[in-house]
């Protein structure tokens, strides 16, 4: 496969995506090769076996959405999954999310630190979420400064100040359609002038996400990664193709991708 773009953030396993190899056939015709984010345990498990059969990469986290219904086990189940699988790349999802609060501080901030501490431990990058919650999201990294250039804030969403914060840590970041929604997405358009083209991802979080402004159908697919690159290179000021080709070599350097 000839791989232009890889789509960094892509939720196969929903009730959106009923055949999921198709959805993975698609991209691969528009060089677009994916990694599956692994947010909950049986969504690890399912990415841990896709992966292995399939032309796409993957992660194994804990989503702070599900911090409350996760457990330790879960914990134990990533570990195996990451030291088994060459293919799952990153640990996570994980990260906090104040927004909607849909489980208790305490508790997302339990198993994000418990997956910092293994991603360390087994020297893998972090796939990082963050929402509303950044203050807290930066001090869990106090003392962890070393993981930071080895991770990404994917779908980033906030402003030039926290994103500027975030890059002086090191964080990569990932980009979505976000930046296409004209309703929303002001703080985002100003943020991603400082992003420098050594620290860009680009991403669908398909199936969400679609980018909007361009009459696309409402669920959201990897293909759609064209319409991401192309508004983001308009707000990074740079080419389209420069994007592209940095946000490529960034991903096979952050995941060490053969």
């Amino acid at each position: 496969m000839d791989i232009k773009y890889y789509d960094i953030g892509l939720n196969l396993f929903t009730r959106s995506f009923p055949k999921p190899e198709k959805i993975i056939a698609d991209a691969a015709a528009d060089g677009i090769c994916c990694i599956l984010t692994g947010s909950e345990a049986r969504e690890n498990r399912l990415v841990d076996q896709f992966v292995r059969n399939h032309t796409a990469f993957g992660t194994a986290g804990i989503h702070p959405h599900v911090a409350d219904e996760a457990t330790d086990a879960d914990l134990e189940e990533i570990r195996r999954i990451v030291m088994t699988n060459p293919k799952v790349v990153a640990v996570g999802e994980t990260g906090l999310d104040y927004d909607r609060m849909y489980s208790k501080k305490e508790n997302q901030l339990h198993f994000f630190k418990a997956l910092i501490a293994m991603a360390e431990e087994l020297d893998k990058p972090l796939f990082l979420h963050e929402r509303d919650a950044a203050d807290d999201f930066l001090a869990c990294f106090k003392g962890h400064e070393a993981i930071c250039p080895k991770s990404v804030v994917h779908c980033y969403t906030g402003d030039k100040k926290t994103l500027a914060k975030m890059l002086d840590l090191g964080f990569y970041i990932g980009i979505t359609g976000w930046i296409c929604d004209e309703r929303r997405a002001a703080p985002l358009r100003d943020a991603v002038s400082i992003l420098p083209l050594d620290r860009v991802l680009i991403e669908t979080d398909a199936p969400y996400l679609t980018p909007r402004g361009f009459h696309l159908p409402r669920t959201n697919v990897p293909n759609n990664i064209t319409y991401v690159a192309r508004t983001l290179a308009g707000y990074m000021d740079v080419s389209v193709e420069e994007l592209i080709a940095h946000a490529k070599e960034n991903t096979e350097k952050l995941f060490k991708l053969p």
